[in-house]
């Protein structure tokens, strides 16, 4: 096993203690061992050190809140959460309001550990699979009741608790929580039957409640 190999193992581990325990020892350590290649992946984008911390807080309130998402079978560990850097990076260039920085001098402090062309062309490649298979689950989502749909749109996609759901529809938690629990297990019904039996990703809207304060400021 390669350097490389066992650091992705540990990211792994890593994730895998995040999605399951919300271990915020775990968090602070990945935290560590990526930040340097996830910054560097941000600044080449936005090409402003100011905006790049920002968004770089964005970044690990994602991981924190989608470690589950993660499968092996995508990718390493590092090129998901490229992944995930790409994207909040390019969404926020794209935002009208953005000014891009002309001098191209902020570049040169890249951290020594910043993205190899392969990882950020896997990363891409990520990015390519991720839309396919989000578009498969969406296709999916139609053929559930109306009610069921709202329900696992609003939570994985707007990002709203399980809390305002139940005040919203006027039902128990728990019974939201059966609800879209059985609306899952439907859509994942679906794309067996469909021969697209892939990982469901959701890509909630983060809680910065629920975000450990290691990366706060």
């Amino acid at each position: 096993m390669t350097a490389a190999d066992f650091g992705s193992k540990r990211l792994e581990t890593l994730l895998m203690r995040i999605a399951a325990e919300k271990d915020q020892a775990a968090f602070a350590e990945l935290y560590s061992a990526t930040k340097g290649k996830l910054f560097a992946t941000v600044l080449m984008i936005v090409k402003r050190r100011d905006i790049a911390e920002e968004i770089i807080q964005d970044v690990y309130a994602r991981i924190w809140s989608n470690a589950g998402s993660y499968r092996p079978s995508s990718g390493s560990p590092m090129t998901w959460m490229i992944s995930i850097a790409r994207n909040l990076a390019i969404d926020t260039v794209r935002k009208p309001a953005f000014e891009v920085c002309p001098d191209n001098s902020v570049l040169l402090g890249f951290p020594d550990d910043a993205p190899t062309a392969v990882e950020l062309i896997e990363a891409a490649e990520t990015d390519r699979i991720l839309m396919d298979q989000q578009q498969r689950v969406l296709s999916a989502l139609q053929s559930l009741s109306p009610v069921r749909r709202d329900l696992v749109i609003a939570a994985y996609i707007h990002g709203e608790s399980r809390q305002q759901l139940s005040k919203r529809a006027g039902v128990p938690v728990n019974t939201v929580k059966t609800w879209i629990r059985r609306a899952l297990l439907e859509v994942e019904a679906i794309l067996k039957n469909t021969g697209d039996a892939k990982a469901i990703v959701f890509h909630g809207a983060r809680h910065r409640r629920d975000f450990p304060a290691t990366v706060h400021r």
